[in-house]
């Protein structure tokens, strides 16, 4: 499950996860048109954030990819939760550890004579 978050900096409010994007951006033109008249305030951000809520685009590539399978495997359980799931964690990176090893061992083996 995607889980996104609308953030404006003037007010400095973060809005309630939303589940869906077309949720998203309705609290997002809500938002500006309650507490901004319509304008967009410099600096407003959206997007889509993991079950930390930490911003998918702030992370590294490596760290994003751990951060969705750990998301992934957590929703399996709880799909409408939040927050880290330490063993979630552990089988992301697992899973990353065994993909690696595994193209390691395929690429020396076809390059042996």
């Amino acid at each position: 499950m995607r889980r996104y978050l609308y953030r404006c900096p003037v007010c400095r409010t973060t809005s309630p996860v939303c589940q869906t994007p077309t949720e998203l951006k309705a609290e997002g033109e809500s938002h500006r048109d309650n507490r901004h008249g319509g304008h967009f305030p410099d600096g407003e951000r959206y997007g889509e954030v993991d079950r930390r809520g930490r911003w998918y685009d702030d992370l590294g590539p490596l760290t994003a990819l751990h951060a969705r399978l750990a998301d992934a495997y957590a929703d399996l359980r709880d799909p409408d939760g939040m927050g880290h799931r330490l063993w979630a964690g552990a089988l992301a990176w697992l899973t990353l550890t065994t993909t690696a090893l595994t193209a390691l061992w395929a690429t020396t083996t076809a390059l042996q004579p």
